[in-house]
């Protein structure tokens, strides 16, 4: 065989394999699939949060704080974490005659949080992210009739707590995830009925009994063949 016959060939040889090349990297990017870039109907993971500082109020009814979606397969369930930053103040102001037996006071504050899947709530179902009792009793004998003593106390608490819900198996489809969280206070004379709460000024510090929220995120993930009892 010729010296020049074997150049051809391999010169041949040479151009198919670019030209087959080429075509293969030029196709490719049109046979592979998305990789990059996720719709709200295909995410398998959501996150959301608020910046908003500390607001503190007697109480407040169940208030939405997110609502996020995210889509699940047939075997799939929804796991939602749910960190809050909880403000409690707890205030009480009690008098005790000479002579006149134990008087008490209480004061209660509460924040509660409930997820809901679809509208349904998620297990376990309404959580207490955080809550204070504070009860003062006061008792006096001078053995003067007319003395009395007032005790007041107030507590200011501020702590940031977190907690997972659970929901599943759902159906393959899209789902939407609502956080509520609620405030209630509550608080009570000597004789346990409920009163108006008081308010008072310690150390040019405006007291009170009053819960709030501060900074919270919500974190969903979906969950594949889970076998929870």
């Amino acid at each position: 065989m010729k010296q020049s016959d074997v150049a051809v060939r391999h010169s041949l040889r040479q151009k198919l394999f670019t030209i087959g090349f080429a075509i293969l990297f030029t196709f490719a990017p049109a046979l592979s699939p998305s990789a990059y870039g996720q719709s709200t109907s295909s995410a398998q993971a959501y996150y959301g949060s608020t910046q908003n500082g500390v607001t503190v109020a007697d109480m407040f009814s169940p208030t939405k704080l997110f609502s996020g979606q995210i889509k699940t397969s047939n075997v799939g369930s929804i796991l939602a974490g749910v960190s809050m930053e909880c403000v409690l103040w707890t205030y009480t102001s009690t008098t005790a005659t000479s002579g006149g037996g134990k008087n008490s006071t209480s004061a209660r504050a509460t924040v509660k949080v409930t997820v809901k899947v679809d509208g349904i709530p998620m297990t376990p179902g309404e959580v207490v992210y955080c809550d204070r009792l504070q009860a003062v009793g006061v008792t006096l004998n001078t053995g003067v009739a007319t003395d009395n003593i007032t005790i007041e106390l107030f507590q200011s608490t501020k702590n940031a707590n977190h907690f997972n819900f659970y929901a599943g198996p759902l159906n393959a489809t899209l789902h939407t995830v609502e956080v509520w969280a609620e405030g209630a206070v509550d608080c009570r004379d000597n004789s346990g009925a409920v009163i108006a709460c008081p308010s008072g000024t310690l150390t040019n510090i405006q007291t009170s009994t009053k819960v709030g929220i501060g900074k919270a995120s919500l974190v969903l993930q979906e969950e594949n063949n889970t076998n929870l009892k």
